[in-house]
């Protein structure tokens, strides 16, 4: 069969499916990947075929995940929030709505905007349609913030599922969203902004917006089952199998100290999105320069600019795959973007989520879910000096308990089919869903 996967124009939304795709391609199937052309290379660079829809300049705008929404879309999201009733007092909830109300919602809108008019272009879901009449996917896999893959799946006769990169703030957030809209019944007159962006999409071909377009027919769940959100519909587990790309092997890294070893990365989304953490990332610094570790820095120049010289046990390097770092540490501390999670429970590591304020995507999630777990601990940075920092590395490092619970973390996160397991799966429902011709 053939398999497209639609994915939104970043490294963190495609590396989280090219084991699955790789495996599809194993199993004697045609595998493609639609995104933008900023993607292309990315995506040839994984060994998989690109189809590049439409270029930033061909958008009427282009508002981004980490660029401000109107002021309109603003202020409903303001009553939402309100409606939604989630307070600090649902650490889980409060943190997830923020990142689908800050991250998700405005990423969504970068590629369909909410509230399109239905008779009007929509570029880059009339691209996806025009591909998809040509090529004839079977089935459609599509990241959360590319609901196009659905409409252009149901315009095709094509089976769809969602493919999820992380925790599925989205489906959370409209299984909430809904449950108060009928608590509150008239009072709350906004409507979800997901399905103000899909409605549009199905009136343009056609059709009549339902639960399939917003929440895919399955969705393919690959986060460990301890961390999952409760939602809605029917779920594909699969065990999470780390990509973050590939590299030579340096002549250091299998090379022992004597000393445990401290990954500290920020991760490519905060390079690209993440606001200024240059504060953050001195005090980390200067918090592990004074330790008896060896510590590799996934920094860049841009992060570093202002360091007037790394300690002498810090080793920074703008690059390294975390498949080939992670193993060789005893500890990583991070910013908390599933990636990074996942690829440090895969390698059983404990972790500390460093974060400033709350406005930090998913790392408030991913610290509570790992503090829960008994594998890691959460950092906010305001709250804490050098030498707290310090202390909590020190306390990952020396109690046995956060191993043990790193541990539990890669038994839950391997516990899941892997993905060859679960192409076989995908070729039922495909059959199953597909429309004949």
């Amino acid at each position: 069969m053939r398999v497209l996967f639609t994915v939104w124009p970043a490294a963190a939304h495609l590396y989280p499916s090219v084991p699955l795709a790789w495996a599809l391609q194993a199993a004697g199937h045609e595998v493609c990947v639609a995104s933008r052309p900023a993607l292309a290379d990315a995506v040839g660079g994984v060994g998989l075929s690109a189809a590049a829809l439409v270029d930033e300049a061909e958008l009427p705008r282009s508002v981004g995940a980490s660029n401000p929404a109107s002021e309109e879309s603003r202020r409903t999201l303001e009553r939402i929030t309100e409606a939604m009733a989630v307070g600090r007092d649902d650490p889980v909830g409060f943190h997830v709505w923020r990142c689908h109300r800050d991250y998700a919602v405005p990423a969504v809108d970068d590629l369909q905007p909410i509230g399109a008019d239905p008779a009007a272009p929509q570029p880059v879901l009339d691209a996806l349609v025009a591909f998809c009449r040509d090529w004839r996917p079977d089935l459609v896999l599509w990241d959360p913030t590319t609901p196009v893959g659905a409409v252009a799946a149901r315009v095709v006769g094509a089976a769809q599922a969602r493919f999820l990169w992380g925790l599925d703030h989205i489906g959370w957030s409209m299984d909430r969203f809904a449950r108060r809209k009928r608590e509150l019944g008239g009072a709350l007159k906004d409507e979800d902004p997901i399905v103000e962006a899909v409605r549009p999409m199905a009136e343009r071909y056609g059709f009549e917006l339902d639960d399939e377009l917003l929440r895919g027919q399955w969705t393919v769940d690959p986060m460990p089952a301890g961390m999952r959100l409760p939602t809605d519909g029917r779920v594909v587990p699969m065990s999470w199998v780390p990509y973050t790309g590939s590299g030579v092997l340096p002549d250091w890294l299998h090379a022992s100290s004597g000393r445990p070893r401290v990954a500290l990365t920020l991760g490519a989304s905060m390079r690209a999105f993440g606001k200024d953490s240059k504060p953050l990332i001195a005090d980390l610094l200067e918090a592990l320069g004074a330790m008896d570790v060896e510590v590799v820095a996934t920094l860049n120049a841009a992060q570093l600019d202002g360091i007037a010289h790394l300690p002498g046990n810090v080793r920074a390097v703008d690059y390294i795959p975390l498949t080939q770092l992670l193993p060789t540490c005893s500890a990583v501390i991070h910013h908390g973007g599933y990636g990074t999670v996942c690829a440090a429970a895969a390698a059983g590591v404990p972790q500390i989520v460093a974060i400033d304020g709350d406005n930090v995507m998913e790392g408030p999630v991913s610290g509570h879910y790992l503090t829960g777990a008994g594998a890691g601990l959460l950092l906010r940075h305001e709250e804490s000096s050098v030498a707290d920092i310090r202390a909590m590395t020190s306390r990952l490092l020396a109690d046995p308990s956060f191993r043990a619970g790193a541990a539990a973390l890669r038994s839950d996160l391997l516990g899941a089919p892997g993905p060859a397991e679960v192409v076989p799966v995908l070729e039922r429902l495909t059959a199953h869903h597909r429309a004949v011709d």
